[in-house]
């Protein structure tokens, strides 16, 4: 893909840099644009740091990159200050106690920061509070660099660039520490994200920490609002929805690509597919997993089929072996996953170095020959992830049985086999479809939050968007909030939108 001129700006500045960047602007491919020159221009021994939110993100930017990472750092926010940070420096602050082996367990929850500092020094376990709004290991992170003169130096010697991706989904605790990196250390720091699309607050997304960066004197900012993702009708609705993209609007003389329709609880599906391109990919974005589900029978049964793709009983293992037993469900599902793919998986922290393919495969093929049976099965995974030097949980072994065993949860594992899916707009983040379908009901537009929820889902869609408005209070409220939105630049509903 060729740069457009402000991404050929953004690869170009050197300088510590923010990125604002909208929904379908190519964020991505500039970052791994970015990241890969500067990689070639580095004289030195200094590497980088990629940090993301998750592992499938992170594993995105590395397949994305045509030079050697292998010396480089691409992985998550925890990650990065658990291997940096608190493994390596901890008992240089907090006293030889720690230096020991740690494993982490968000499931466990502590009440307070000398709470978690004693479940690492009883149980070699970093955890997380009991507030998910407060976070404790970037809290420890933090008091490490602050106070330790070898955490400092070590940091500085080998870091000549920070990349931190999805920066609204930062908390403050996250932020500080990002900022200590730079402002202290001085370490060159660029940040990419969008406010508009924080849909994380409820636990402790802080998008103003991002907003306030591109206030810094020592921070370049950037915009990047071409969306090159949605049609210019569905491009027009998104932007309207905030004053800082409105002077986007470019008015169109088609209205064909949002309809927004009245309908009954009864007839909607069949309203719905009245509108759709069959031939085109679809996706109904849900706020809950079972209005999800009852949408894709009401879909079906209408005459379209739509798969739901539902929440796997792994999906909320938070433990660093988390991967691992996504990586075993993968292998048991998808045809096509080889010892290879799951060797690619294995996050930064994990040491592969020394680990053989034959061995691995060989515990992969003793997990596949003992899944009929699940006390067997679980010990087979155990033995595979002692061998990656992790740990299981008998309650996670069960979880992971459960999703193997089950077929309903396979389409989890492969969603881009189906056409048609339904799903919730949170999980719909970072995936495009040709086609959306949302409910009114499910954003009210009464706050920051709903707003940021509702520009997540309907820039999802490339060619059409279509809003089902089944008559209820949090409908109603969602439209009369939209009208005040387009009032603001002397337009009505009807100026954006087909109604049906």
């Amino acid at each position: 893909m060729k740069l457009t001129p402000v991404q050929e700006e953004i690869v170009n500045i050197k300088d510590n840099l923010v990125v604002q960047a909208s929904a379908g602007t190519g964020k991505t491919h500039t970052m791994v644009c970015k990241i890969a020159q500067e990689i070639n221009d580095n004289k030195t021994h200094k590497v980088i740091a990629a940090i993301t939110f998750t592992i499938k993100a992170a594993q995105e930017i590395k397949n994305r990159l045509a030079v050697d990472v292998s010396q480089h750092f691409i992985g998550t926010n925890n990650s990065f200050v658990i291997e940096e940070i608190i493994k390596p420096f901890m008992k240089d602050v907090y006293g030889k106690d720690f230096d020991i082996d740690m494993s982490t367990d968000y499931a466990l929850k502590v009440a307070n920061f000398d709470e978690g500092i004693e479940k690492i020094r009883s149980n070699g376990i970093l955890t997380t509070y009991s507030d998910n709004k407060k976070n404790f290991i970037f809290e420890l992170a933090q008091s490490i660099v602050e106070r330790s003169i070898a955490c400092q130096l070590y940091l500085k010697a080998k870091y000549f660039k920070i990349y931190i991706d999805e920066y609204q989904d930062c908390d403050i605790s996250m932020h500080n520490l990002f900022m200590c990196l730079c402002d202290c250390l001085n370490i060159s720091t660029f940040i990419v994200g969008d406010e508009k699309q924080s849909i994380y607050s409820w636990r402790g997304a802080y998008p103003e920490a991002f907003k306030s960066i591109s206030r810094k004197s020592n921070f370049v900012s950037k915009f990047m609002g071409d969306n090159f993702r949605s049609c210019q009708q569905i491009q027009n609705y998104s932007n309207l929805l905030f004053d800082e993209t409105s002077n986007l609007y470019s008015p169109t003389e088609k209205l064909d690509s949002i309809f927004y329709l009245s309908a009954s609880s009864s007839d909607w599906a069949r309203t719905v597919l009245s509108k759709i391109d069959r031939n085109k990919s679809t996706a109904l974005l849900r706020y809950s997993n079972d209005n999800a589900r009852i949408g894709a029978e009401f879909l079906t049964e209408s005459g379209i089929e739509f798969v739901y793709i539902p929440q796997t009983p792994i999906a909320d293992i938070t433990t660093e072996t988390a991967w691992l037993y996504n990586a075993v469900a993968q292998f048991l599902i998808l045809e096509k996953y080889s010892v290879y793919d799951l060797i690619s998986e294995i996050p930064v922290e994990g040491d592969e170095s020394t680990k053989t393919v034959s061995k691995i495969e060989k515990l992969l093929k003793r997990i596949e020959s003992a899944k009929s049976e699940e006390e067997t099965f679980c010990k087979a995974v155990n033995e595979l992830a002692v061998y990656l030097d992790y740990s299981t949980r008998p309650d996670h072994l069960e979880k992971l049985y459960n999703t193997i065993s089950d077929s309903k949860y396979f389409s989890a594992f492969e969603p881009d086999k189906y056409q048609n899916i339904s799903i919730t707009f949170h999980s719909s983040k970072g995936l495009e479809f040709d086609q959306v379908i949302v409910f009114a009901e499910d954003y009210r537009l009464s706050d920051k939050a709903s707003l940021n929820n509702h520009y997540v889902a309907v820039t999802r869609a490339k060619s059409k968007l279509i809003i089902v408005k089944i008559n209820n209070y949090n409908a109603n409220l969602f439209q009369e909030n939209l009208e005040k939105n387009f009032a603001k630049k002397g337009l009505d509903i009807t100026n954006l939108v087909t109604i049906c």
